[in-house]
């Protein structure tokens, strides 16, 4: 199990270890980071997976569509010309595509979970949710990371009483780790326990077409939003045949449809032809060819493609070499920040992905299904099981993805070093350059034509995505994750 939490790798395992298969395993463990990681990601979200078992692949769309209330000219732009969010749509006022009722779009997480299990799952659905029922319950102290984070996100939390109520100690300062001064306190969260129960003994049903659905409508309708019953009722998840193709003799399997996948497959094949290796790694001809790659695999995407920097992911790989990679998300940070009254999770603030602007290629519509970023991703060497990556990260999911799956094909990198090395990020504009590369090579990047900027991944930013792997090596599964934030790689 390889994850950002390690709580939620811990699931994984008490999963594997109960006689569960790998997607049983992913799954307790994304219900788990809807407890101990609510900025990422939550039954309230949305999600996407790959999954190979016995020689086939498929995948599982959970992504988010528009309410059918939902117009193109719904949200009023800020005046001047603002920019807002990782996605660079103009600003709207009052951020109120970003946060707030409005922000809210149709979940699809908890659909696309129960397809997969029904399909691939090997213990019962309500065993999955046992890990995360009791951490929601019981409580559990948060590590310096998530008090740093609640921290960050406080004014935002705080302006919706039941996430300021249910996150903050006496709806005030956030959790924290113990000193050595006084005894932490554990962060409970009954009504979410109470939530995970009814999924677990009811099924995604009770979310889409029961009592759990109802509160999260009224909840939302009551703020003045547009979410209703018939969106949730209608939703569907679907099962597609996963994007497949070759990378130096390697078979990769990533998430298709609006999502990060397609981009991926595009600068992957670009790659392809370029004899990569014969240049050092981390060089500046090295770089230069990934960015070039990337580059004209996002011109694609943001031209023909009608399109989360907060989100999580997954691998698991059990004894039987089912490989799963799994990627979801609330949107950005903590969603919509909107927690309907006696529910105990956030909303997906799905509303942001769209382009604000009507007549656009990504413009908002009724039912209209978002392009997301999301690229869960395997990869077979020989026909066997190889690797499974992933990353959170919005748009750098994808650029991340693909330099992990190039440290690992083209420079023989295992999964650690493959996920923690210096990455670089292009859209077109500029090259986003880690500012652990040399200067030296950023100066030849820059002669070689590139407008090159300069950023730091620090532990609250996600400049170039956090990716985690794992890599079958033989009879040995050896994981990674990257260095910059908390996570862990954890088997049995």
């Amino acid at each position: 199990m390889v994850t950002a939490d390690p709580l939620a790798a811990e699931a994984g395992v008490e999963i594997l270890r109960a006689g569960g298969n790998a997607l049983d395993a992913a799954l307790a463990s994304a219900f788990v980071l809807g407890v101990t990681s609510p900025i990422g990601s939550g039954i309230g979200g949305i999600a996407g997976l790959v999954l190979w078992r016995d020689g086939e692949a498929t995948s599982f769309d959970g992504s988010t569509l528009a309410p059918a209330a939902a117009r193109a000219d719904m949200f009023a732009l800020a005046t001047g010309d603002t920019r807002a969010g990782m996605y660079g749509w103009p600003a709207v006022k009052g951020d109120a595509n970003v946060e707030g009722p409005l922000s809210v779009s149709v979940p699809g997480a908890v659909a696309a979970y129960e397809l997969a299990h029904r399909r691939h799952g090997k213990l019962p659905w309500p065993r999955l949710f046992e890990p995360a029922i009791r951490l929601a319950r019981d409580g559990f102290v948060t590590d310096w990371y998530g008090t740093l984070v609640f921290g960050a996100y406080a004014a935002r939390l705080h302006r919706d009483a039941e996430a300021k109520r249910v996150y903050y100690r006496g709806g005030g300062a956030p959790y924290r780790p113990p000193t050595g001064f006084e005894a932490a306190e554990r962060l409970r969260q009954p009504d979410l326990a109470r939530s995970l129960s009814l999924v677990a003994e009811r099924g995604a049903e009770v979310l889409y077409r029961g009592e759990l659905g109802d509160a999260v409508v009224e909840g939302v309708r009551s703020l003045g939003g547009i979410l209703g019953r018939e969106d949730l009722a209608t939703y569907r998840a679907r099962e597609l045949p996963p994007i497949s193709l070759e990378y130096r003799g390697h078979h990769i399997l990533t998430l298709p449809g609006l999502t990060g996948g397609p981009t991926i497959a595009r600068a992957l094949e670009l790659l392809g032809r370029e004899d990569l290796a014969a240049c050092p790694q981390l060089s500046a001809g090295s770089l230069h060819r990934i960015a070039v790659g990337l580059r004209a695999a996002f011109a694609e995407r943001l031209s023909s493609m009608a399109d989360a920097p907060n989100t999580t992911h997954v691998c698991a790989v059990d004894r039987d070499r089912m490989l799963v990679a799994l990627t979801a998300t609330l949107g950005g940070g903590f969603g919509s920040g909107l927690m309907p009254r006696g529910t105990g999770f956030l909303l997906t603030n799905g509303m942001y992905w769209f382009d604000p602007r009507p007549g656009r290629p990504n413009s908002i519509a009724p039912g209209k299904r978002v392009l997301w970023a999301g690229a869960p991703t395997v990869a077979l060497r020989d026909g066997r099981p190889f690797l499974a990556c992933g990353a959170p990260g919005g748009r750098k999911i994808m650029s991340a993805v693909v330099q992990t799956l190039s440290n690992v094909i083209d420079y023989g990198d295992g999964p650690q070093d493959a996920t923690s090395r210096p990455r670089v990020h292009d859209e077109g504009e500029r090259l986003e350059v880690d500012s652990r590369i040399p200067e030296r090579t950023r100066e030849e990047l820059a002669r070689l034509g590139h407008d090159v900027e300069v950023k730091t991944e620090d532990v609250l930013a996600t400049n170039f995505g956090r990716p985690s792997a794992i890599l079958v090596d033989g009879d040995r599964l050896r994981g990674g994750t990257d260095g910059s934030k908390v996570g862990l790689a954890i088997g049995y």
